[in-house]
């Protein structure tokens, strides 16, 4: 059955999240039917990496079968983008789409992830792209912050960096490996943490960003909260 690799980028501020779920907008279950009228036929997919609701992403991956060859892939993807972007809402864009080998899985086939958080720290509100960012408006020390971040690269259990549902059993391990963590100074007011990892727990992005800024408060980290979802960004998946 032919197996399709598809590149989408989305905003998040309208959806539940990534994942397909009951009775609630997700990115999935917006694709899912997009793909269905383009394909004629019920299509399942499976993505790359989840993302909680309000996070956007640049480039996330996904794979599908259909039970038909779909016409021109190979010699013409822009013409399967255009027609899949003119079914697809507005907040979600097909930006890429190639046929993979059958056995093919965007989940377990990636080899990395790389999520991107951006903080705007100015006493006054900003007003621009409120949607993808965070906005603190008590002073942070950047050189306190970004030692901070470097402390997370290398491989380390991350169970404190996760949550558990309710009545949810612990996994054997929570150890990640991340090859990247990295606060950068963009502008005078804008910070963008960079992080990159074999995997992510859930929450564990938005976990790390809030002990940063907390640092950069001079606050105790002990029990921090989530950053808000907003900021954090899918930005690439490595195979």
């Amino acid at each position: 059955m032919p197996n399709y690799k598809l590149t989408i980028e989305y905003n998040g501020a309208g959806f539940s999240g990534s994942q397909i779920q009951n009775n609630l907008r997700t990115v999935e279950g917006e694709l899912q039917k997009a793909l269905a009228i383009y394909c004629r036929e019920p299509i399942s997919t499976c993505f790359s990496s989840r993302t909680d609701a309000g996070v956007h992403a640049i480039s996330q991956v996904l794979n599908f079968k259909s039970t038909e060859a779909l016409e021109n892939i190979d010699n013409n993807p822009n013409k399967f983008l255009i027609s899949l972007n003119g079914i697809l809402p507005e907040d979600i864009s097909a930006t890429g789409i190639e046929e993979v080998a059958e056995g093919f899985n965007a989940r377990f086939d990636a080899k990395s992830r790389e999520y991107l958080y951006k903080i705007f720290n100015r006493r006054t509100r900003p007003v621009l792209r409120l949607d993808s960012m965070h906005w603190e408006k008590e002073p942070l020390d950047y050189e306190c912050m970004a030692a901070r971040a470097r402390e997370f690269s290398g491989t380390h259990d991350f169970l404190a960096y996760t949550k558990l549902e309710p009545g949810e059993t612990p996994k054997p391990n929570y150890l990640c490996t991340v090859y990247e963590s990295e606060l950068i100074r963009e502008t005078k007011f804008c910070y963008k943490y960079k992080i990159r990892a074999n995997r992510f727990l859930r929450h564990m992005v938005r976990k790390i960003v809030a002990e940063i800024i907390a640092v950069g408060k001079g606050e105790d980290v002990a029990g921090t909260a989530m950053a808000p979802a907003q900021g954090l960004t899918l930005m690439q998946v490595e195979y």
